[in-house]
């Protein structure tokens, strides 16, 4: 009877000290890989806006994250929260029902730097909204400035894929024309559906604009060799095309539809969807979140 409550009792001990190990392990890998995240949706957002890997980022670029939120009010009905940056490093979670339509303006006494941890973010939400209230975080949207004007927006966007969900940006100049296209996460086919990831797929998006992306289709022929050259910037300089010329490709297929990746249709049509889901709802909320802004007369810092 005692070897097995000294047996019971030693693998109690070794039980509690592992799992003490693996969450002192979790917690510091964890960590790790939330400033790894974060480091490349930088990256990420910085290359979208056009300065990529060893550029020089301006020193008046900013950056402006708007965080989105879906708010149970203590009545039980669902609208809809922006908590966005104010003047003079204030914050402010702006309430709008599903039409758009304004509802109230509340300050959160925290300054915007340290609403970038979610967990920080969340709380100081729930915290500000009338009891009874709670929120679920949606989206972050980014929207650029520099030099005081406004350079574009990047919006985060998620779809269906052939094996699993694509997660993707779109980058957007002031007139809701594409800018570029990356892809972040995403468990396509190697060789098949994988290939939305390279250049000459995504950069077929760049330069359309919202009337051209409404309607966007796919098509299943073979992408033009010079076109093919044309997005990619390797493939255009092996091939001696000067900026010029790979100017003058693009806007000669820029009324083209996308082009399906051979094999791989359905994550073709996946990322087009994508693509086009994730700029139309960004401009029908932007515009709804716009004129919220004006009726409230909000100083954004944006």
């Amino acid at each position: 009877m005692k070897e097995i409550f000294k047996i019971t009792l030693s693998l109690t001990v070794v039980c509690i000290v592992a799992s003490l190990i693996l969450g002192f392990v979790y917690a510091k890998t964890e960590h790790a890989r939330k400033l790894n995240d974060e480091r490349i949706e930088q990256q990420t957002i910085q290359s979208l806006l056009g300065y990529g890997v060893g550029a020089k980022i301006p020193s008046d670029l900013k950056v402006y994250p708007v965080y989105r939120y879906v708010i149970t009010t203590e009545k039980g009905e669902t609208v809809l929260g922006y908590v966005l940056p104010i003047k003079d490093n204030k914050v402010a979670l702006a309430e709008m029902d599903l039409s758009g339509n304004p509802i109230k303006v509340i300050p959160i006494p925290v300054e915007l730097s340290a609403l970038a941890d979610k967990a920080t973010r969340d709380d100081a939400v729930n915290a500000a909204l009338p009891k009874g209230s709670k929120s679920i975080y949606a989206q972050t949207i980014f929207v650029a400035d520099q030099g005081g004007k406004r350079l574009g927006y990047v919006v985060p966007g998620v779809t269906q894929g052939f094996k699993s969900f694509i997660k993707l940006m779109v980058s957007l100049n002031p007139d809701f024309t594409v800018t570029g296209v990356a892809v972040t996460s995403a468990e396509e086919d190697p060789g098949l559906g994988a290939e939305i990831q390279k250049s000459f797929f995504r950069n077929q998006f760049v330069g359309k604009t919202i009337e051209l992306l409404k309607k966007l289709t796919v098509v299943k022929e073979p992408l033009p060799p010079n076109f093919a050259a044309a997005l990619d910037p390797a493939k255009a300089k092996a091939k001696g095309l000067t900026p010029e010329q790979v100017k003058e490709i693009k806007e000669k297929h820029l009324k083209d539809n996308i082009y399906a990746l051979t094999g791989a249709t359905i994550s073709s049509r996946a990322m087009t969807n994508g693509v086009v889901s994730t700029v139309k709802k960004f401009v029908y909320r932007l515009d709804k979140l716009n004129e919220a802004i004006k009726k409230e007369q909000l100083s954004v810092a944006f």
